[in-house]
Order: structure tokens, then C-alpha cells, then sequence
């Protein structure tokens, strides 16, 4: 499976031997800074644990519903993918992404994620799709405004990490829209 973006990236399965990219590009303290989930340090052991997530949730699904950043080389370079919905089932889902620091400010996530939106929302049949961004993330929340989220919530003290809570911003786009 291939999903071209454009001439630079294009999504395709994750794989296992991906494994060494994940640790090598995640275990940056920027990125843990900015994201929710992601912890740090980044370790073998948690890209293996990603890894079975994303093989289970494949699995469940019945078809990827979580991709690999790759550049025009095949590198892995980030990820994307939606999650909390069930194929055939939900009319929404949310959606997360990663990028490696050293392919920040290129346009790369903001063209990954219109182009995995529309297929999401022509391939899963979804009518929305959420994102939650960490309240001081304004490159993140700005990726989303450029493919037409419009922001729907602000949650404080929404999401727990290191030892506190943090405020979150509720993003959303409506198919059609």
C-alpha cells in the first residue's frame, strides 16, 4: 500500500523494521514536548509497544488505519494515523502525527495530513475527524488550520504528563467543509 502526497512523501505501512528510525527520530525532548503521547525517553521498548498497537489495530480494522512517513527515499520520516473509531461504524475518529525535527517547517505535515483526511473520509466513511493539540503547540495547531480544522474546544488541565495536567485545544473538520 502506497498513498502519495507529493513528490517529496508518501504514506505507506508501517513496518517492524522501522523500528530503529522510531527510537532514533522520537527520542528527541522537542518532540516529547510537544506531543501527548509520546514519552521520553523514547526507547526500543516503546516503538516495539507502538508496533503491536498499530499490527492489533490493523488487525481489528482490517485494513491500516495508521501509516508511515516516508520520504522520496523510503525512509521513515514520521507517522500518522486515526485512531478511537471502528471501520464501517463510526462516523468520526481522531487523528495524531508525528514528524522528525529535521523535516519540521517544510510543509510536509500540513500536505500529510489534507491527504490523509481525505482518505479517510472517502476510504472509512467518516464525516469527522478530531485532533487535540497540546495548548502551547502553535505549529501543530497551525498545520491543522491550514487543512481547515477549526478549533471546537479548549479542555485545561485536560491531559496528565509529567506529574501535572496540561491544557489541550479540541480541533475538528467536518467532511465538506
Amino acid at each position: 500500500m502506497k498513498i502519495v502526497v507529493n513528490d517529496q512523501v508518501h504514506l505507506s505501512e508501517v513496518r517492524s523494521s522501522d523500528k530503529p528510525a522510531l527510537v532514533e527520530q522520537l527520542n528527541d525532548k522537542e518532540i516529547y514536548d510537544r506531543t501527548l503521547r509520546i514519552p521520553y525517553p523514547y526507547t526500543d521498548t516503546n516503538a516495539e509497544e507502538w508496533l503491536a498497537v498499530v499490527a492489533k489495530t490493523t488487525q481489528q480494522q482490517g485494513r491500516p488505519v495508521h501509516w508511515a512517513i516516508r520520504n522520496a527515499e523510503d525512509h521513515l520520516i514520521g507517522a500518522c494515523g486515526f485512531n478511537d473509531f471502528q471501520m464501517g461504524k463510526s462516523h468520526r475518529a481522531e487523528i495524531g502525527y508525528l514528524l522528525a525535527k529535521p523535516y519540521w517547517n517544510q510543509g510536509i505535515m500540513t500536505a500529510v495530513v489534507q491527504m490523509a483526511c481525505q482518505y479517510a473520509f472517502e476510504e472509512f466513511g467518516l464525516v469527522k475527524i478530531t485532533a487535540q493539540v497540546r495548548s502551547e503547540n502553535m505549529a501543530s495547531a497551525r498545520v491543522l488550520e491550514k487543512c481547515g480544522f477549526e478549533q471546537e474546544g479548549y479542555f485545561r488541565k485536560h491531559f496528565p504528563k509529567d506529574g501535572k495536567f496540561i491544557d489541550v485545544r479540541l480541533f475538528a473538520l467536518l467532511k465538506g467543509d
